[in-house]
């Protein structure tokens, strides 16, 4: 098995971000790191439905690109709290793989 390489927000992928199929929102994509693992995914999805402090909008993991649905005033704070769930799922998913390692 190979090591779990963390992955991270590389940058916002303009071209493809753009205004959402209704109403005021906006699909910001995000380009991530590296492509995500099935299971990182997953951990990700299910971090980020989870009860939070601040308003989370909708966002989704695909390959190695993540969107967030959301307001454009509100991007920078939805940055703020993708990068703690993303901290936390490749914490868990680094101790995961370290103990199918053992």
């Amino acid at each position: 098995m190979t090591d779990f390489q963390d992955i991270r927000i590389i940058e916002l992928d303009a071209d493809a971000s753009g205004p959402a199929e209704s109403g005021p929102l906006m699909n910001m994509v995000l380009n991530l790191s590296a492509e995500a693992p099935a299971y990182w995914r997953d951990a990700f999805t299910d971090a980020w439905k989870q009860p939070a402090p601040a308003m989370r909008r909708h966002a989704v993991v695909d390959g190695s690109k993540l969107t967030s649905t959301c307001m454009a005033f509100e991007f920078q704070g939805q940055i703020d709290q993708l990068n703690e769930v993303i901290s936390a799922t490749n914490d868990a998913c680094r101790l995961g793989t370290e103990q199918v390692a053992l």
